[in-house]
């Protein structure tokens, strides 16, 4: 490129061996401009879509913290709000958030369905965006539904150990 010109981030894979051999070559594969592939204009024109994003937590509300942990930035972004936002432009699409039910630390077992994020938690999702959230214990449909029915869904897919103080 010439200098001073702008060379948009390329998309990447990340996997194993046999992922690479099956990527080289592959004219069924294209990388594309993260500008590009990360549009909820153009993710919203496959029909039928499916998003799978993670989450370090999420509070009864429904809002989502992707890429903090304990009040450090974990990660980045990516295109976690891209891929939400494209399967919620179209009815027939479908947005799942996957995470476990709790994390063990140096303090023991820490839900991870929490009754608010904590300050140095960063929401990286708003509520209004959340469709489907799955645990281990379950999922829980949250598109459409009232503050209230979120929390009494989450609670269900949270860890055992939890729901009691979560409903308090």
């Amino acid at each position: 490129l010439p200098a001073g010109t702008f060379a948009p981030r390329q998309s990447f894979a990340a996997g194993t061996p046999e992922l690479y051999t099956w990527l080289h070559e592959n004219d069924a594969v294209r990388f594309l401009p993260v500008n590009i592939v990360n549009d909820a204009r153009y993710i919203a024109r496959n029909h039928d879509f499916v998003s799978i994003n993670g989450a370090t937590a999420i509070d009864l509300y429904g809002q989502v913290a992707a890429d903090t942990i304990g009040g450090r930035q974990h990660s980045g972004t990516g295109g976690h709000e891209d891929f939400l936002a494209g399967a919620g432009l179209e009815l027939d699409d479908r947005s799942l958030l996957c995470l476990r039910s709790s994390t063990v630390q140096s303090e023991g077992r820490v839900s991870r369905i929490v009754g608010n994020l904590a300050p140095q938690m960063l929401v990286t999702t708003p509520r209004h965006q959340i469709d489907v959230v799955i645990t281990e214990f379950g999922a829980a449909e949250l598109k459409g539904r009232t503050v209230r029915e979120r929390a009494e869904l989450l609670i269900d897919v949270a860890h055992p150990d939890f729901r009691d103080e979560l409903r308090d």
